[in-house]
């Protein structure tokens, strides 16, 4: 599913992870007042590293609404990730399980590609993205 509050962004969210967020935040009460947020967590030769998580909600974070869900994004990982999707993947046999964001443009941040400035955001702090 696309958020429905934006046009500039496609992002998918998996039913499996749709159903995961919403479970945790049903059952951990330590959750009250913290959305989920997807977040470029660094980079390297391969391109940026994702992290998730649940947090306050910022000043600055653009929020992508999914049916009855909130999930947060800073403007610099919005920047970069406006493409892909988010997923949870279970693995029982192996003990594996987690989100995981597949950015859709991953092969054009390999490398040193921040050298193009063209392909760096905007001056983050001082600049909102326009709500659709």
């Amino acid at each position: 599913m696309h958020p429905t509050n934006r046009k500039d962004c496609e992002i998918d969210l998996t039913n499996a992870a749709y159903q995961q967020i919403k479970l945790i935040r049903e059952n951990d009460f330590t959750l009250d007042k913290q959305y989920f947020r997807l977040k470029i967590g660094g980079k390297g030769c391969d391109g940026f590293t994702y992290e998730t998580g649940f947090s306050e909600k910022l000043d600055d974070d653009i929020v992508l609404i999914f049916n009855d869900l909130e999930i947060l994004v800073d403007p610099f990982t919005f920047h970069y990730c406006k493409t892909g999707y988010l997923d949870f993947l279970l693995n029982p046999k192996n003990n594996e399980d987690g989100f995981v964001f597949i950015n859709a443009n991953e092969a054009q941040y390999h490398g040193k590609f921040f050298k193009d400035e063209s392909m760096t955001p905007p001056n983050v702090g001082s600049s909102k993205t326009e709500e659709v």
